[in-house]
């Protein structure tokens, strides 16, 4: 089957690529779900049940782009394409703005698994008054050591760090598909930015914006869900430190919570089968706070 797509092209000329899911009746809203690092949007199942899906069926519009230089946003760094980290957050304007034109009428909802949802996130602190309602944050974290309470889990978090750094040094980007990490791999110069947040103990751009303090500006609400069978990468302990400056929070810790007492996924485990109950919870949470349509 052939989804609908769009594709925008990014002031820099590259080809971002968004696949289009309609509800058959009346919208409610327009939810654009991003994707995971190592990964690209398959990671939704758009073409069978998964969480776009959910939200398709609770009357949500759904955008679900491959995120640049994933899927069918290439070049891949095995092309030879290269980006930044800032880059991706910039990217999160073009596909708000796609949203607009699609629907003017209808409330905008930023949802990220771990990767866009944090690059989207930085971008809503530099622009809090976008045209967005709220924004959701799955299994979120950013890897700083303000935020991290355990001394042997930031050990664990910097030696990995390390080590990929010095992969994606030889190899010229980082192979997550050869290493088995992921199906997508990742450019040598958002690896570059990363490791060097995580050695400087920073969420920064390269010009020195401070992603993390505009977090403060955010005037949406906003949703951030981890889950206690995270043990590394969003680490309830940790990732939710990242998220207190938010002036309007609510958080869900899957396992831990008497609402998700019997739900406790991995990292990536969020998006299957097994976490249907939580789709279903967040389109409610959606359908509550968003305004009504063209208001």
């Amino acid at each position: 089957m052939t989804l609908p797509a769009h594709r925008i092209r990014a002031p820099d000329g590259w080809q971002l690529d968004v696949l289009d899911l309609i509800p058959t009746g009346t919208a409610r809203g327009l939810v654009i779900a991003g994707h995971a690092m190592m990964v690209d949007r398959r990671t939704y199942r758009p073409g069978r049940r998964g969480l776009a899906h959910t939200l398709v069926d609770a009357g949500f519009r759904v955008l679900l782009p491959d995120l640049r230089g994933h899927g069918r946003s290439g070049p891949t760094p095995r092309e030879g394409g290269d980006w930044s980290y800032d880059q991706l957050v910039a990217d999160t304007g073009l596909y708000v703005d796609l949203a607009r034109e699609l629907a003017p009428q209808l409330p905008v909802v930023l949802l990220g698994h771990s990767l866009f949802a944090h690059t989207s996130l930085a971008w809503l602190g530099q622009n809090p008054a976008a045209p967005v309602a709220a924004h959701v944050g799955l299994a979120m974290d950013v890897w700083m050591r303000t935020c991290e309470p355990s001394r042997a889990r930031w050990l664990v978090k910097r030696t990995t760090m390390s080590a990929a750094a010095v992969i994606a040094a030889v190899a010229g980007y980082l192979p997550s598909a050869r290493f088995g990490l992921g199906s997508m791999d990742e450019a040598a110069g958002y690896w570059a930015d990363i490791t060097r947040g995580v050695r400087n103990g920073v969420w920064h751009g390269r010009d020195g914006v401070d992603y993390h303090a505009g977090l403060a500006a955010i005037r949406c609400p906003c949703l951030h869900v981890v889950s206690a069978g995270d043990r590394l990468l969003a680490h309830p302990a940790a990732a939710l430190r990242l998220t207190t400056a938010i002036p309007e929070r609510t958080t869900w810790e899957l396992g831990t919570d008497p609402a998700f007492a019997d739900l406790r996924p991995d990292h990536m485990g969020l998006l299957t089968g097994a976490s249907e109950p939580l789709w279903r919870a967040l389109a409610a949470w959606l359908d509550r706070h968003l305004p009504a349509a063209g208001s």
